[in-house]
C-alpha cells in the first residue's frame, strides 16, 4: 500500500502473490531497467550494479486486486 498523505490525501492497494529472489543475475537485469527509468542510460549500469549485490533482495508482485482512491478528503 502507498499513500499520498497531502490534502486532499490518496491511497493505492495491491494485492497478489508475492516472489521473493536472490538470483544476482536475474536482479542485475531488473536494477538496470529500474535504473534506466530514473537516472537514465548513462548511470543505469553503475546504479543496476550498486543494487545487485548479495544481501539485497528482488521482489516482485503479480496484482490479483488493485484499490486506488484519490481526493479521499474532498
Amino acid at each position: 500500500m502507498t499513500d499520498d498523505e497531502t490534502p486532499p490525501f490518496a491511497h493505492v492497494r495491491c494485492d497478489g502473490a508475492v516472489t521473493i529472489g536472490e538470483d544476482l543475475a536475474t536482479m542485475l537485469d531488473w536494477s538496470r531497467r529500474i535504473a534506466l527509468r530514473y537516472v537514465g542510460a548513462e548511470r543505469s549500469e553503475a546504479h543496476g550494479r550498486r543494487n545487485a549485490v548479495p544481501g539485497e533482495l528482488l521482489v516482485r508482485l503479480t496484482p490479483d486486486r488493485t484499490v486506488a482512491e484519490a481526493g479521499v478528503a474532498d
